[in-house]
């Protein structure tokens, strides 16, 4: 691992991580660095590129015959390449993680946090109401979208695109450094001793993203109990049905009718499903994999969770390999699953399943291989450390 870049929301902690990461590592720092370089490669003052820095582009601008925004990009891009080409290096914001394309030797951040937290951060942190915080951070959030889109396309800014994607708003600060200087480092992975109290994760998982190979190494090296298909036959066993009439309805949409006629099949697997989550987490020790544990445990003090994702082609390569299917029936699966997964998520949480603030991490398991098992190793270790040290 020789570069490291960050995308953030505004307020989010990148700038403050990308110091504490170049301290720890000794590496350099480009973040408003990278802005004069630019300048200078492409021999044009400071200023010009200053107004243009990750802002959206103006309409004028974009039809002259020399768009000063694409010298601008041109600039950035030679200056992010002979900063990766130098290593050792963090870069920040810029669109430097979609420059750099796939060199196999970086590994791109993403911050994200909800935006109160992120006004009470900045309000906290530079004497500003909090008004005016919030509506800074939409404000910047905006442009930057803008910018991303612009230069990068639509799909600049998902989750998928990243190896990691972390809501410092669930995670501190100090323990994602920690987990990156590790990752940075080439640390080796060891089975840490267990850490006092109730330990919980829970997996959200997009299907062709590690559902097959994820969750046993994980529970193994944490000395976790993985709860997957267990769960269904245990609620087949409540409910008193047949596990094959459940397995129709595990994780799948259900109308309002459905899920609130007394006594539904609907209604009773999902009361089942939340009292026997709630059963599990209480005596700690577990993976819950998938079936909304993240939503059941929300506000449950020491439940960390995790989304796992991966690119489109990465998941449709696995689901064919997996499934022995043709690549239109694989990518079929994938449609309908995610869809059949997210409106599961949304009408019975009223939750968007794709969105990184409704967990601590989101994990690009196929940019990250067995490496993502190591990350999510290291951070939920940190966060039930931190939840033990404050009782």
């Amino acid at each position: 691992m020789n570069v490291i870049t960050i995308t953030r929301e505004y307020g989010a902690g990148g700038a403050e991580l990308a110091r504490k990461l170049a301290q720890s590592l000794g590496w350099e720092l480009l973040d408003r660095e990278m802005l004069h370089q630019a300048a200078e490669t492409q021999h044009v003052p400071d200023a010009e590129l200053e107004r243009l820095d990750e802002q959206a582009i103006a309409m004028t601008d974009r039809f002259r015959l020399h768009p000063p925004h694409q010298r601008y990009l041109e600039g950035l891009r030679h200056a992010t390449n002979q900063a990766a080409d130098r290593g050792r290096v963090i870069l920040v914001g810029r669109g430097a993680r979609h420059l750099l394309g796939e060199r196999p030797d970086c590994l791109h951040l993403r911050l994200v946090a909800p935006p109160a937290w992120r006004a009470e951060r900045l309000a906290r942190l530079e004497g500003w109401s909090r008004d005016v915080a919030l509506a800074r951070c939409t404000e910047v959030d905006r442009t930057r979208r803008q910018f991303a889109r612009y230069f990068f396309g639509e799909a600049a800014i998902q989750s998928a695109q990243y190896d990691l994607v972390a809501n410092t708003g669930r995670v501190p600060l100090a323990n994602l450094v920690d987990t990156i200087v590790e990752v940075a480092a080439g640390a080796t992975a060891t089975s840490a001793p267990p850490v006092e109290g109730k330990r919980v994760l829970t997996l959200s998982r997009e299907l062709g993203a590690g559902d097959r190979g994820f969750a046993p190494p994980l529970a193994e090296r944490l000395g976790l109990h993985a709860c997957d298909r267990e769960m269904l036959e245990q609620q087949a066993i409540r409910l008193g049905v047949p596990e094959a009439e459940l397995e129709k309805i595990d994780e799948q949409s259900a109308s309002i009718f459905q899920r609130f006629r007394p006594s539904s099949i609907h209604q009773r697997y999902f009361q089942a499903l939340e009292q026997l989550t709630r059963e599990l987490a209480e005596r700690g020790g577990v993976l819950l994999v998938g079936r909304g544990g993240c939503w059941f445990l929300r506000d449950h003090p020491t439940a960390f969770h995790v989304h796992l994702t991966a690119t489109a082609e990465v998941r449709v390569r696995r689901v064919m390999e997996y499934r022995w299917v043709r690549e239109d029936v694989a990518k079929k699966l994938l449609a309908q699953s995610d869809a059949q997964r997210r409106t599961f998520c949304e009408n019975y949480f009223g939750a968007d399943w794709s969105d990184p603030l409704e967990y601590h991490l989101t994990i690009n398991s196929g940019r990250l291989g067995p490496l993502a098992v190591d990350v999510v190793a290291w951070s939920a270790q940190r966060h039930w450390g931190v939840r033990a040290a404050q009782g």
